[in-house]
């Protein structure tokens, strides 16, 4: 009992208590009337095993000899073998323990691992399967936010200035039936127009899909030119020939070029006084280009162009998504006024 509660309280950290010890199992062994008393110095953890052993036998061997002298010299002998062996015995019990011991801890922690790396990988799965669905949901947002801005940006002015010509026209009817019929035709056409615009971007979520074929992009330029042309009376040449049908381009690559056509042909006119425009579309399989070109006079030139660059938002926003798309961007002001951004291609996988 005293040695349990040293071991189990003090751990051999004593010196006192390590000599008390020490007193003890001597004590135990010399009256225990035999050579196993003497095993009781395995249990002193406190030094190493081969010492516990050295003390063991030579104190039974200095008990048998002057206190036990009736014992044998073979018998003495036979004893202290037994008393060896006993020792290697319990050192190998222990030893096959302290194993087990270890073998089951690594195994615990291995499978504390085990399932600690699971229950992580688990988890990153799931967030990693909510982000991809978050970022799904934000794509198609995003994308839907841009196709009603588009239609809210087109149509809403489409239907805007068809009202105002049927207004027009109901006031000309009787002065004037011919122009009142033109201008009838006029907002029929635009009608006509924005429901084809409305149909182009339904279908568009319709097919789920991220692109848009490149015929639908020439449909919005040639609806935006002629709607353009009628507003203001200013010639518009266009050549959109030089670009395939079958191409797919992105919907924000046809929703920023269709932006960029609007926004190139008000500021020719709003800040260059321009009657006359070219518009060019064209690329191939890794990229599209649009070009429009006016007889506008303006005063940006290499000098200003930064400052003007930063000034105008219409320009700088341009600028700003060519960059980010990885394409190119130019604007230079050499006998009118032309402007060309062009931007990679790549094809949906959806």
């Amino acid at each position: 009992m005293v040695l349990t509660t040293y071991e189990s309280f003090n751990e051999g950290k004593s010196r006192v208590l390590f000599a008390l010890e020490l007193l003890l199992m001597t004590f135990f062994a010399i009256l225990s009337g035999g050579f196993a008393g003497f095993i009781v110095f395995f249990l002193l953890k406190a030094v190493r095993e081969y010492i516990r052993i050295i003390m063991g036998v030579c104190l039974f061997l200095l008990t048998a000899l002057l206190i036990y002298n009736n014992m044998s010299l073979a018998m003495c002998i036979v004893k202290t073998l037994l008393l060896v062996v006993s020792f290697f015995c319990l050192m190998l019990i222990h030893y096959l323990m302290e194993r087990l011991e270890k073998r089951k801890i690594q195994e615990n922690q291995k499978l504390t691992a085990s399932n600690v790396s699971e229950l992580h990988e688990k988890r990153l799965n799931e967030q990693l399967v909510m982000q991809s669905f978050l970022a799904e949901k934000n794509a198609r947002l995003l994308e839907r936010e841009n196709i009603s801005r588009n239609i809210h940006n087109s149509v809403g002015h489409s239907i805007t200035a068809a009202i105002m010509t049927l207004d027009a026209a109901d006031v000309l009817y009787d002065v004037s039936p011919e122009d009142a019929r033109k201008r009838m035709n006029d907002a029929n056409t635009r009608i006509r127009g924005s429901l084809e615009s409305i149909r182009r971007a339904v279908r568009v979520l319709d097919e789920g899909s991220a692109g848009i074929a490149v015929d639908d992009l020439k449909c919005e330029m040639e609806e935006i030119i002629h709607e353009f042309v009628m507003d203001t009376n200013i010639r518009v040449d266009y050549n959109f020939n030089q670009l395939m049908d079958e191409m797919t381009i992105p919907n924000d690559h046809a929703v920023f070029l269709t932006g960029a056509l609007q926004e190139m042909l008000t500021n020719g006119v709003k800040h260059g006084n321009a009657d006359e425009f070219v518009v060019i579309l064209l690329g191939d399989s890794a990229h599209i280009k649009l070009e429009v070109s006016d007889n506008g006079q303006s005063d940006f030139d290499s000098l200003n162009e930064k400052r003007r660059i930063e000034n105008g938002f219409g320009i700088k926003k341009m600028i700003s998504y060519v960059e980010k798309c990885g394409g190119k961007a130019a604007f230079v002001n050499e006998n009118g006024f032309k402007g060309m951004v062009e931007l990679p291609v790549y094809y949906s996988t959806s």
